[in-house]
């Protein structure tokens, strides 16, 4: 850098440089004097700027250093006892200490906002007092590269103390976000969005891609705080980063969606309700046939079975009739699947769906519907499965006496003749299959329905997608299918042809024998 450079920049700064030694100095008088020495030693010192990009980081140094000199050498000075009503020429007036506090508290917003490899110098220099060589090796980098974090740290902090900074609708109005999940196992996604924060932030990168630094001021959290959330979003991709901004990796459906489709559902079921009630007292007839068995069986049972028995079916067969193609895609736990959200609160008829779920022989299905029973069982749940295996079995014992205990008080299984049994439906895999078989033509109908219905949910919600999110139409057709599930139970309450179980048990759980 030459003298006329130097010059130029020393000009343009140099109500800054004064501003900069009233702060440090607390008096005006005595900070024109160290402000004119910090000029006129840069002005004699322009030579040593081997770099034009590092002037500015070199001019706050000598700031700095000119300022500690003053600072030691008033210290020599005698000092006297000072009068009680004496007030120091300079001291901060009550307006400058309220400047000085809101001054020191946006720099620890800059600060939080300093993505992790800055704020890790920038703390560790001037609030931890390290050398840049101390710093290069605690952070395994390049002294050169210390310097230069520190010097760009430096500039971004000035930079953002002179913006005006909002925080976004999330840090004081989040919404309520939740998961559902489609596929064979929902292992490690549940288990992200137990809190609120993670789902603000699904919610925030939906609305529109955001930096970690806008991340951060629009969920009102500071980096350091977020950037563990954030890494665990991404690496099981709901959220995917596209440069320095993230954007949502996953369908986020809301309450205007769900009720097009449940709107819709409903008109069909409704069209089609006394066609799926025949269909069902000529599935209790054909189920006399069956080895089907169920303790303290009647015939509101045995219709809730064939129903589920039409509608399971009637959904796997409507996937092939439908114009959408279902991919099940390779999920990050290693599983094949759906990940999707809901956004705010949607009103739902489905606690879970379970299906197919495989013990060491046999399996169960589980559908659990708020409108008939509160005893909702999870197979997935801690010790449940054990204890299906001690069903299984012929067991009379299990380690999970929890799990048995609270599957005993839900109706779910009891003991008799020392042996622990299922309490809901149970038939062999060959009677089901042959039964299934028998009401194909119902199954048919159900399942042209659920096709029109789920290929219709999956054009809304591809429609309401930004492009970048993946799976939208194969997503809706999910959810399309679970309302049609829903909203078939009402129905044939409403309609009078099935009933709640008075005992409380879970009338749509069933056990499947192998063997």
């Amino acid at each position: 850098m030459n003298k006329e450079q130097m010059e130029q920049t020393v000009q343009a700064n140099m109500q800054k440089i004064y501003l900069y030694c009233v702060r440090r100095l607390g008096n005006a008088a005595e900070a024109e004097d160290v402000a004119s020495d910090i000029v006129l030693e840069l002005l004699r010192s322009y030579s040593g700027v081997r770099n034009d990009k590092a002037v500015y980081g070199y001019i706050w140094a000598v700031a700095d250093n000119l300022c500690r000199n003053y600072w030691r050498k008033r210290s020599r000075y005698e000092t006297v006892e000072i009068p009680e009503n004496y007030t120091e020429p300079g001291a901060a007036t009550p307006e400058e200490r309220i400047i000085r506090k809101q001054e020191i508290s946006d720099l620890r917003r800059e600060l939080s906002l300093l993505s992790e490899k800055y704020r890790a110098v920038m703390i560790a220099y001037y609030i931890g007092n390290q050398s840049c060589e101390a710093i290069a090796r605690q952070l395994r980098m390049s002294v050169t590269n210390v310097k230069q974090y520190l010097f760009e740290g430096r500039k971004k902090v000035r930079e953002g103390m002179n913006k005006q900074r909002d925080l976004g609708v999330y840090s004081y109005a989040p919404e309520k976000f939740t998961m559902d999940f489609w596929g064979s196992s929902s292992d490690g996604y549940r288990q992200l969005l137990d809190r609120k924060l993670p789902g603000s932030i699904m919610l925030s990168v939906f609305d529109k891609p955001k930096t970690l630094e806008e991340l951060s001021l629009d969920v009102g959290v500071a980096m350091p705080y977020l950037e563990e959330d954030v890494g665990k979003l991404e690496s099981y991709k709901l959220l995917v980063r596209n440069g320095q901004r993230y954007h949502c990796g996953i369908p986020v459906y809301d309450k205007a969606f769900a009720d097009r489709v449940n709107e819709a559902a409903r008109a069909a079921i409704g069209e089609n309700i006394e066609g799926i009630a025949a269909a069902v007292e000529k599935g209790k007839e054909l189920l006399k046939e069956t080895d089907y068995r169920r303790r303290q069986d009647d015939d509101n049972y045995r219709g809730w079975f064939i129903l589920m028995l039409i509608c399971w079916e009637a959904m796997q067969l409507s996937e092939s009739k439908m114009k959408t193609r279902l991919t099940f895609p390779l999920l990050e736990n290693g599983s094949r699947g759906y990940v999707m959200g809901k956004r705010g609160e949607i009103p739902t008829g489905l606690s879970g769906i379970y299906g197919m779920y495989t013990l060491r022989r046999d399996y169960v299905r589980i559908l659990n519907f708020n409108l008939l029973t509160d005893n909702v069982i999870n197979p997935f749940g801690k010790g449940v499965r054990d204890v299906l295996c001690a069903c299984e079995a012929g067991l009379g014992e299990t380690a999970e006496l929890e799990a048995l205990s609270a599957m005993i008080e839900k109706k779910a299984v009891h003991i008799e003749d020392g042996r622990i049994c299922t309490d809901f439906a149970v038939i062999s895999e060959k009677d089901y299959l042959a039964l299934a078989e028998k009401l194909k033509e119902a199954v048919d109908q159900v399942a042209a329905i659920a096709a029109k219905l789920r290929d219709h949910g999956a054009e809304l919600l591809s429609q309401s997608m930004p492009e970048e999110i993946p799976y939208a139409g194969e997503t809706g057709s999910i959810v399309c299918m679970w309302s049609l599930m829903e909203n078939i139970i009402p129905a044939m309450l409403e309609k009078g042809y099935l009933s709640k179980a008075p005992d409380g048990q879970n009338p749509t759980a069933f056990y499947f024998k192998k063997a």
